[in-house]
């Protein structure tokens, strides 16, 4: 790149009839290079060649496949890339994908409007609010049907799996029925793993009994599509509005307040994309939805999803709590009952304990250890060296009763 300045002192010494080969050596320059400058009228801006790099272009497809599933991000591509066998930088693969990332950010999509009674959507939301004089943060558990846009919401103090299964029997009562589907964000509440790409999932096994007690089929949407679930996503922003600013006496003055606000207000507006009344068009669906049929409410025994430790240990409240040795490493549920702690595996129950009352505790079976420290039988073949020491089982015994392994 020949910089402004050098373009011009190699012009001015021409015109004061200097020499091209004089100009040259003086700068430092080849003939041609002066020639060369001579003939351009003005200084040339330094301009990358865009050119595709050859140890990249033979993963193109690879990575046009993989860039949605990683979230556009270049260095997860990378790191493919380098197990592919890719030899190249990171910055040949930076300037590859950070174009197609910007066309994501204004990709155009298309409006999906579903049919009566056919749909609805459920989420969290969260925001701060005066209740009793207090700032107070509150959880708002919102559902939308799909056609109508007739809403439901309540506003609770935390987002646990209970909250989130009153609140849905709450709208569908207020609903006056079910929508045939309801679609969902990843939630721990509704889905316990998923791929990253969202086509394998695990179902939390109370949420999909909860699902099939009312009939209704649950659909999680696909990671990094939030405009999957739009309908609500804009019903929270809507119910935040109403909320701010406010003050409440209590959290049953609040959702008091909310439910007569939807009522009167949320459903009696012009919605801006139907424009129309979604009380109104409720007149349409409300007796294609699934009959909410007379029945008890459904019971909630919370369970808790642990990982089971090394040391056959479960955490649960800052406590710990033994489970049999060959549950090491795998997942278990916790159900606290009262002044008991049950655990379940695969909907067995496999161990209780009495619950602890304070802190960092260890509530252990020593039962549960006992196939770890079974002596093996010996045989007349191989018989232990005589440097070996054997202990007695009341040795280990004497350990867990301290709480050490």
């Amino acid at each position: 790149m020949v910089k402004a300045d050098l373009w011009h002192e190699i012009h001015s010494r021409f015109k004061l009839r200097e020499s091209k080969k004089s100009i040259a050596r003086t700068l430092g320059l080849s003939i041609l290079t002066v020639r060369k400058i001579l003939r351009q009228t003005g200084p040339q801006p330094y301009e990358r060649q865009k050119s595709e790099s050859a140890l990249l272009s033979r993963h193109k497809d690879y990575i046009l496949r993989r860039l949605a599933a990683v979230g556009f991000c270049a260095q997860a591509i990378f790191e493919e890339l380098r197990v592919r066998g890719y030899t190249g930088s990171y910055d040949v693969v930076k300037r590859f994908v950070s174009p197609l990332r910007a066309e994501v950010s204004i990709e155009a999509t298309v409006r999906f409007e579903t049919p009566p009674g056919r749909q609805a959507q459920a989420d969290w939301g969260q925001c701060w609010t005066k209740i009793g004089g207090k700032k107070t943060k509150v959880h708002l558990f919102v559902m939308t049907l799909g056609y109508s846009r007739r809403m439901f919401a309540v506003a609770t103090r935390d987002d646990r799996l209970p909250a989130f299964l009153r609140g849905h029997e709450d709208a569908f009562s207020h609903l006056g029925g079910i929508a045939h589907e309801i679609v969902y964000d990843n939630l721990k509440s509704v889905v316990l793993e998923r791929d990253f790409e969202g086509s394998r999932f695990e179902w939390n096994p109370i949420f999909w009994d909860f699902s099939r007690y009312y009939g209704f089929q649950a659909r999680p949407h696909r990671p990094y599509r939030p405009q999957t679930k739009g309908k609500v996503e804009s019903g929270i922003k809507y119910v935040k509005r109403f909320l701010r600013g406010k003050s409440f006496e209590s959290l049953d003055h609040l959702n008091a307040c909310l439910l007569e606000w939807i009522m009167t207000v949320a459903d009696q507006r012009v919605h801006g994309t139907t424009h129309r009344k979604p009380a109104e068009m409720f007149l349409e669906e409300k007796d294609l939805l699934l009959a909410l049929e007379v029945r008890p409410a459904y019971i909630i025994q919370e369970r808790a999803v642990r990982h089971v430790s090394k040391d056959c240990l479960v955490a649960y409240e800052t406590n710990r709590y033994s489970v049999p040795y060959r549950l090491a490493g795998k997942r278990v549920e916790v159900q606290a009952e009262g002044e008991m702690l049950k655990i379940y595996h695969d909907g067995e129950l496999i161990s209780s304990h009495a619950r602890l009352a304070g802190s960092f505790q260890n509530r252990v079976d020593k039962a549960h250890y006992w196939g770890i420290f079974k002596p093996a039988k010996p045989s007349a073949e191989a018989a232990p060296p005589d440097d070996v020491q054997v202990r007695d089982l009341a040795v280990y015994e004497s350990l867990l009763e301290g709480g050490a392994l």
